[in-house]
This record gives structure tokens, sequence and C-alpha cells, in this order.
């Protein structure tokens, strides 16, 4: 606990902006450690902090403990932005009810599915979730690609894809199939072409929903 107020208390001293900081629930289950640096850091000035309430050990395994988020907000005034276990928009919600939070963070769960920040807007309004197609979702894995060339490289891209495209797939028919084709991907041609050929082979078999 010590050095980490030192270190906070160093970094707020040294920026001007906005200091927020994430952290985990700790070595164990209890959320004690998380807790305390919560406090640490609300004494050292930061701004917000993000909570993973998964322990050190757990890695992405098992469930998040959201009780902790609770329990970090109650002894903190400033922001706590609630993380973990969000896969669909209304567990965004959930989240927020549940633990009292201030904001929401999603991870993993946006690699394949950008569109879950629009669905999570709309049920803020109070809307629909809108039906998305198996055309949308390839639509959006080729617009991903496609961008990720334009950004990084073809090289770096095609590298980054070998995992990120898996995400998209995750749950539909013969998925294994098709991560286990991209592994190797070299090229944004060679990516077009498994994609549409994936994309093809769903359509055939008359899956046109997600």
């Amino acid at each position: 606990p010590k050095r980490a107020e030192k270190l906070l208390k160093a970094v707020r001293r040294a920026v001007k902006i906005p200091l927020t900081i994430k952290i985990r629930s700790g070595w164990d289950k209890s959320g004690s450690q998380a807790i305390k640096l919560a406090e640490i850091a609300h004494s050292c000035g930061i701004d917000a902090i993000a909570v993973h309430p998964r322990t050190a050990s757990q890695g992405f395994r098992g469930m998040s403990n959201w009780s902790i988020i609770s329990e970090v907000k109650k002894k903190v005034s400033i922001p706590v932005i609630g993380n973990g276990d969000i896969v669909k928009p209304e567990d965004a919600l959930r989240m927020l009810s549940e633990t009292g939070c201030n904001a929401v963070m999603i991870g993993r769960a946006a690699i394949g599915n950008p569109s879950i920040f629009s669905d999570v807007l709309a049920l803020f309004r109070g809307e629909d979730v809108p039906q998305k197609s198996l055309c949308d979702r390839f639509d959006r894995m080729i617009k991903y690609l496609k961008d990720s060339v334009e950004y990084l490289g073809e090289k770096q891209a095609c590298f980054m894809m070998r995992s990120r495209l898996g995400w998209f797939v995750k749950g539909m028919r013969f998925s294994s199939s098709f991560r286990e084709s991209i592994k190797h991907v070299s090229s944004e041609e060679q990516a077009l072409e498994l994609i549409r050929s994936y994309q093809d082979m769903l359509m055939q078999t008359g899956q046109t929903n997600l």
C-alpha cells in the first residue's frame, strides 16, 4: 500500500489531466485489497477508478464478483467504473443497477461485437436493441479487417487478425473450422477470401440471423 500511495502521488503531481486507474479485486476473493487501494487512490487525488472484480490468480477465468464494485463505491466519493462479465447490452444496465457504479467499462465483449456500445446506449434511451443479421456481422468483420490494414499495415494487421477475427464468430456453427483456417493468414486478400467463404457456407445452411 505504501508503494502504491507513493506512486500515485508522484503521477498525480506530474500530470494536470484527469487521472484514472484500474484495479482488480486483489490477491484473494475478499476484495479487501481493492477497497484499501481505492481509498488510497481517492486520498491521492485520483479522479476516477475502474474496478475489475476478479483476483490476480483468476486471470480471465471464472465469474467476476460484482459485490466488490459495490463495496468500493461505498468507500469513495470519486466516480467508480465497473468492469467484468458485460457480454451483452443488458449486463451493462444490470451492473449499474446492482452495484451503483457511475459507469461501465466493456472489454473483450467488444472485440467481436463492436456494436455492443450502440446497443447499450439504445437500452439507456429505452429503445429496443436492433436485431443483427448474419450479413451485419460479416460486414463488420470486413470493415474491421480493412480499417486495421489501413491503420497498422497489412503484415501487422493480418498477424492480429489470426486471433481477433475468431471473436466475431463465437457461438456460430462451424466456427472452430474458421478459427483454425485463419491461424496462418498472411494477407488481406487471403483473409477476405476466408471470411466470405465462411459466410457463404453459413448462408447455404439457411442461417441468416445470429
